[in-house]
Order: C-alpha cells, then structure tokens, then sequence
C-alpha cells in the first residue's frame, strides 16, 4: 500500500509539473503560434496517460 501512495504522489506531481509548463506556454503569448499548440498538445496527452496509469494504478493492475 504504501508503494502505490508513493507512486500516485510522483504521478500527481508530475501530472501537476505539465499543468504548469502548459499554463506558461499560454501565459507567455495571447495566440499561440503552431509550435506552441503543438507543445501543449503533447504535454495534455502525456497527463491523459498520467491519469490512465493514476486509474490502472487503483484497479490494482499496476505492474509494480
């Protein structure tokens, strides 16, 4: 059990770390330019498989 909280700390963290870079790719400029959509896409896909892997992770089917 505690693996699986520490794994969903790191998780929620790094899920909160892109949230963060994505808001500063749009702070930084009122219209994104291709490059910049092009970036938050990528990191809003990568906290999708965050949060897949947060799900998987409570089904109990995480590969520890």
């Amino acid at each position: 059990m505690k693996n699986t909280k520490v794994i969903y700390g790191q998780l929620l963290n790094e899920h909160r770390r892109i949230g963060n870079e994505i808001s500063d790719i749009k702070a930084n400029s009122y219209e994104l330019n291709d490059d910049e959509k092009k970036k938050v896409q990528e990191l809003q896909l990568r906290q999708v498989k965050i949060m897949e892997q947060m799900k998987i992770l409570f089904n109990g089917k995480f590969g520890i």
